[in-house]
């Protein structure tokens, strides 16, 4: 059963008649992802992401490198555990590897176990065998759903990780979605865009276009390629999408009911202030307690972002006060509202959650409330604090200062000034991760 798997193991050219790979070839978009694991034995790796988000053609993407620095392909192994029902049997694929790697005298393998959350229970056949030390010349790459940090699964792995590495992979940036257009322009740190943005007007027309149709696609490969097919992301796209969040919330024992208001209500309040107070009695998320645990929940799916407000003098966020949510995703506006027979936000409201959601892959943001209104982003950049107003129309630059925030730039839809930048342009040369590390997990 496991060489059907790895057809590379009778020829290294035969990873291309993978159906991943196959797909990936045929597909009018076309991205790599740099899966920076700890490829040094012993590692156990973990790759999350949201559904639909690509992580599995990035793995197949990743055999075909690990090919070519193998002397012998049967070192790299890949499983797809969504056909197995529990840990038992993914014991007995693991066994059947671990026997042919003796056989074939393979020192070090590359163990990459795809959907590995599954099986019932999958960690326990993966921890007894790394204490038994059937894995320690090798690295393990596992892949799941997001429900594998709802669960706290991996806090079952305390010291038996090794050098591993925890990756959480997000949809296409803006930044990564115009090179898929042929857009080639220059990218960088923050302090590259607000250095030489001026520099790169020129391409505004063409960055304009192409960050219109990202408010209507959102960066989920199937909804880029029904955008580019038809214009529109397709009703199949989105109850796929619905469908595997809500298989996600039936294995985690949680209430459909409670999780879809919660996203009603962020879709209906979307770039506005509210409470969990209000979450609760307004829209019917139970107490406010049970409020809280939907919105954690959706944190730890990866799904949302939570913006507390900010002390413009402490630069510490305050805490008991109205906060900010602010899904990952233009396509999560849309499958959500759709599912919720909710109104989507305008143009405006998403152009700030975009904004958002990439400078929270890169630094900590808070939003900042004043007697004369709201900054809708600030960002912590070591010791700094940047502040940035999405003002999606024309606008005139103007100095602002409050507290510890010295800086201020106004993003805009088009217009151009000292500290104004059009979003698309910001975005664009913005260098923003599809996947990055994270460090919360014990090793």
């Amino acid at each position: 059963m496991i060489e059907e798997y790895n057809p590379w193991w009778t020829s290294r050219e035969l990873v291309n008649q993978s159906e991943y790979y196959k797909k990936y070839e045929a597909s009018p978009i076309k991205w790599d992802v740099d899966l920076n694991f700890s490829f040094e034995p012993f590692s156990l790796n973990f790759l999350f992401g949201p559904r639909q988000v690509g992580k599995s053609t990035a793995l197949i993407l990743l055999v075909k490198k690990l090919l070519n620095l193998v002397d012998n392909p049967r070192a790299v192994f890949y499983f797809s555990c969504d056909g197995l029902a529990d840990y038992k049997e993914l014991d007995e694929v693991i066994s059947a590897y671990l026997k042919l790697k003796r056989r074939e005298k393979i020192n070090t393998s590359y163990i990459i176990l795809d959907e590995v959350t599954f099986p019932k229970e999958w960690y326990r056949a993966i921890k007894s065998r790394i204490d038994k030390g059937d894995f320690k010349d090798d690295v393990l790459i596992l892949s799941g759903s997001l429900s594998i940090k709802a669960k706290g699964e991996i806090e079952t792995f305390p010291g038996r990780r090794g050098k591993g590495k925890t990756l959480i992979m997000y949809p296409l940036p803006f930044s990564e979605y115009v090179r898929l257009f042929g857009v080639d322009l220059p990218q960088g740190d923050l302090d590259f865009v607000l250095k030489e943005y001026y520099k790169h007007v020129g391409y505004l027309p063409q960055l304009s276009k192409l960050f219109e149709n990202y408010l209507a696609s959102g960066g989920f490969p199937n909804a880029i390629k029904d955008f580019i097919y038809t214009g529109n992301v397709s009703l199949t796209t989105i109850s796929d999408l619905i469908s595997s969040l809500i298989g996600d919330i039936n294995k985690l024992r949680r209430s459909e009911r409670f999780f879809k208001m919660t996203v009603k209500a962020i879709v209906e309040k979307a770039s506005s202030a509210f409470s969990f107070h209000s979450l609760a009695k307004d829209f019917g998320v139970g107490t406010v307690k049970t409020a809280i645990s939907y919105v954690d929940l959706l944190e730890k799916l990866f799904l949302l972002k939570v913006v507390e407000p900010v002390d413009p003098n402490l630069g510490e966020p305050i805490l008991r006060k109205e906060k900010k949510f602010y899904f990952i995703d233009p396509l999560l506006y849309y499958a959500f509202s759709k599912w919720t027979i909710t109104k989507a936000p305008d143009e405006t409201k998403l152009a700030e959650a975009v904004a958002v959601a990439h400078l929270a892959r890169l630094f900590d943001v808070y939003y900042l409330r004043t007697n004369h209104g709201e900054v809708d982003i600030v960002v912590r950049k070591g010791e700094r604090l940047v502040g940035f107003e999405v003002k999606y129309g024309r606008v005139r630059g103007r100095e602002m200062r409050i507290g510890r925030i010295k800086e201020f730039y106004f993003l805009s839809k088009d217009s151009i000034d000292e500290n104004v930048i059009p979003l698309p342009l910001f975005l664009a040369m913005l260098k923003t991760p599809i996947a990055r590390e994270l460090e919360i997990f014990p090793s």
